[in-house]
């Protein structure tokens, strides 16, 4: 029996997470997307979550360590003029056999940064800063990390050990004739190849109005990393977000939203608690987990009416962690029950 549970709550737009030895959570935070002047007020994090007293979630006292802060977070409606609540800063956080972190951070602009962190907890190189990246893996050797470049369209992969950056694969045009934007990875383990998510970007609509993205467009691509060559591993998708896969072949796909939900006006104010609730681009509460069997077998949806998730882990420990509540921290919004709040919560999955 699927049971689904949440076992994070009040988080500023977790993304990415990863599952250390002593099974602890490394979560990515975006922030609330407030973006000052001031640096020392950013809001985008990476946190540490320990189950200590082993009651199955992670939100009791002295359940949280802190690892850095400060980092950037901004949101794209300030940035690129857009009438959508997107919350970006760090992205992804994928962690190696040898216990060295890797934490990819979107600042905007010419902030980038793919972040090595020592086992000891000291910041390190910057291996990429080209552009954002919204999906890390790593190679089967762990020689390499493997990364989404949404606003460039592609997949690169960078060494580990000299930084050297090679790009994998530019995706192209969907049918559509929208861009591709790529947004989550996961490495097959069974042979190599990066499985990737393309969300699929903004689009006009016949009367000339902006729509986030078409439905139905998104889908999951096969990549083999040596040739470049793309092939479609599930399609009929909708804001496709992110991908994971097991050791059978299982691929789970993470859906933020099945529909669009009404824009803002330009002169809304995202932070106003107050405010009349809007979805802002991307229905509240239709977010969807969904399980592709590796013998061919039906989808079967293992969570649904999930609000804006993002990101996807399988666990050692046979779970999939999800992040959820996608947006300004604290904006009202339309919810299945009557109005309510953004929240950033991490649920965990088990018994599929």
């Amino acid at each position: 029996m699927v049971t689904v549970e949440v076992i994070l709550t009040g988080l500023q737009n977790p993304r990415g997470i990863a599952l250390d030895a002593e099974g602890g959570l490394l979560v990515a935070e975006a922030g609330s997307g407030n973006d000052p002047i001031d640096t020392r007020q950013r809001s985008g994090r990476l946190t540490r979550f320990i189950d200590g007293n082993g009651d199955g979630d992670f939100t009791d006292p002295g359940e949280t360590e802190p690892w850095f802060e400060r980092l950037a977070s901004y949101n794209a409606r300030g940035h690129l003029e857009q009438r959508l609540d997107e919350v970006s800063g760090p992205s992804d956080v994928t962690l190696h056999s040898d216990a060295r972190v890797f934490l990819s951070v979107d600042g905007g602009f010419d902030e980038f940064a793919l972040l090595e962190i020592s086992p000891e907890r000291s910041m390190g190189r910057n291996l990429s800063a080209r552009s954002n990246m919204t999906g890390l893996g790593l190679t089967l050797d762990e020689r390499s990390i493997f990364a989404t470049e949404s606003m460039l369209n592609q997949l690169i992969e960078v060494s580990l050990e000299s930084g050297d950056r090679r790009d994998v694969v530019a995706f192209s045009l969907l049918d559509s004739g929208q861009e591709a934007v790529p947004a989550g990875l996961a490495v097959d383990p069974r042979n190599g190849d990066v499985l990737v998510a393309l969300f699929s970007g903004g689009a006009s609509a016949d009367d000339g109005s902006f729509i986030p993205f078409v439905l139905g467009e998104a889908k999951v691509v096969r990549v083999d990393p040596l040739t470049g060559r793309v092939v479609d591993e599930i399609v009929g998708l909708t804001t496709a977000v992110d991908v994971a896969i097991d050791e059978l072949g299982n691929v789970f796909v993470v859906e933020l939203a099945a529909d669009h939900g009404e824009l803002f006006a330009t002169t809304a104010d995202l932070d106003d608690p107050d405010a009349i609730p809007q979805h802002g681009g991307y229905l509240r509460f239709t977010g969807t987990v969904t399980m592709y069997p590796a013998d061919g077998g039906p989808p079967r949806i293992l969570a649904e009416g999930l609000d804006a998730p993002t990101n996807i882990t399988l666990g050692d420990d046979g779970a999939l962690y999800v992040s959820t509540g996608q947006g300004t921290p604290g904006r009202p919004i339309p919810g299945p029950d009557g109005p309510t709040v953004i929240v950033g919560e991490v649920i965990r999955i088990t018994g599929f």
